[in-house]
This record gives structure tokens, C-alpha cells and sequence, in this order.
């Protein structure tokens, strides 16, 4: 298989006064194109750090970070924004969806960020989207008018307005019930299978296990893959 994700010695760590906390430290493991793959470990552990920095969000200590065989912890801010853009979407636990724009609008925005136009083809790949978790209906609602796992399913199909390769999903689920966890799940596979789009999923939820290629901990700053 391809590998698209690479990480070769990562660490990351923090100062506190005189004391060096290794949240991260010296990380190995690689992504194959196309998997899903799931973060576990307890909370304060790194997950979300990890996920941050694969995404370019923040800022590693030391090692490399190979994307399409691109180290991306050597580019500038403006390259990086421009990779993040071309290849990365985010989901958060937090929907993060802007209060005033509808569902549809909400999805258009890392389209409009890239100062993109709004053609045709643009409107029926958001309405393909939309059909596929079934919220046509509620393209023009706004978030304060959509349940939860709603919220959750529009901000996964915004992740994907850039049709990105890789989406990094931080504890997707985790202000869901179990219904509600189980559709962004299902949905995460039909969208990896549609598009070929590779997950990084960092969760507490157990039942990632049915979903995931690949399954990795984290404890006291190293990474296990599970068994």
C-alpha cells in the first residue's frame, strides 16, 4: 500500500518552570492512503496534540511529519496554509458551525475561504453530500435549528467541501449519544469508501474498533499499535 503519512521521530514537548513535560515522545508510525485509523488512549494523553500537529496546527518539538512525502514541519506558514487547504479537513468535537449561516452555507465556507466561486458544479457536489446523510431538507437551517448530531454530520460534509485527502477528526462523537455516534461512524466509512479519504480519528468511544483499519494507544507519551 501507499503510505501517505509518515511520522519519524516525533516529539513534542512543554516547559513548566524548570520541569520538561514530554507529552509526546519519539513517535513512529506511518498512514496508508485510504485507512481509517483511530487514536485511543485516557484523556491528557496527547491525542489531540498528535492530531494538531499532523494537521499543521501547531508546532513539533523535534521529527518529522512526512505528508505525500512532504515534510510539512519545514514549510513556512504561508505553504502550510496553502497544503492544509489543499489536503486537510478538521472535524472537532465541537461542531463549530457560525450561528448565522444555514447548514449549506456553513458546508460552502472552506470553498468561499479559498476565494473560490459558487458554479454548478460546486452546488451539486453540496447537495450530493447532503443527500447522502439525508439533510437536504435542511440546507437552509441554520445550526440553532438542527439537533446535534445534525450539526455533526454538516461539519463532517465541511470538512470535505475541498475534497480533501486526509480529515482529522478530534473526539467527533463525543457530545453525542450512541445513535447519534454510530451515524457520524457509518458515515465516516461510506465517505472513506465514496472518496477514497483517509481518517485519523481521535476518540474515547470503543465502538470505533468496527470502523477502524487500524487501531493505535497512547500512554505516557508513546504510541502502541493495538492488536
Amino acid at each position: 500500500m501507499n503510505k501517505l503519512i509518515e511520522i519519524i521521530n516525533l516529539k513534542k514537548h512543554f516547559k513548566s518552570g524548570a520541569q520538561t513535560l514530554k507529552v509526546l515522545d519519539d513517535l513512529n508510525f506511518s498512514v496508508q492512503k485510504g485507512e481509517i485509523i483511530a487514536v485511543t488512549g485516557e484523556s491528557g494523553v496527547g491525542k489531540s496534540t498528535l492530531l494538531s500537529l499532523i494537521g499543521g496546527l501547531d508546532s513539533v518539538t523535534a521529527g518529522e511529519i512526512r505528508i505525500r512525502e512532504k515534510d510539512i514541519t519545514r514549510l513556512g506558514e504561508t505553504e502550510l496554509t496553502q497544503f492544509r487547504g489543499d489536503y486537510i479537513g478538521f472535524v472537532f468535537q465541537n461542531h463549530f458551525l457560525l450561528n448565522e449561516f444555514t447548514a449549506y452555507e456553513n458546508i460552502l465556507i472552506p470553498h468561499l475561504i479559498r476565494k473560490r466561486k459558487l458554479t454548478r458544479d460546486t452546488d451539486r457536489y453540496i447537495l450530493g453530500l447532503l443527500d447522502m446523510v439525508r439533510l437536504r431538507e435542511r440546507k437552509d437551517h441554520k445550526p440553532g435549528e438542527l439537533s446535534g448530531g445534525e450539526c455533526q454530520r454538516i461539519a463532517l460534509l465541511r470538512a470535505l467541501m475541498n475534497r480533501p485527502e486526509i480529515v482529522i477528526a478530534d473526539e467527533p462523537t463525543g457530545n453525542l449519544d450512541e445513535k447519534n455516534s454510530m451515524l457520524i461512524f457509518d458515515l465516516m466509512r461510506t465517505l472513506n469508501r465514496k472518496f477514497k479519504v483517509t481518517f485519523i480519528i481521535a476518540t474515547h468511544n470503543q465502538a470505533v474498533r468496527k470502523y477502524s483499519d487500524d487501531i493505535y494507544v497512547l500512554k505516557q507519551g508513546k504510541i502502541f499499535r493495538k492488536a
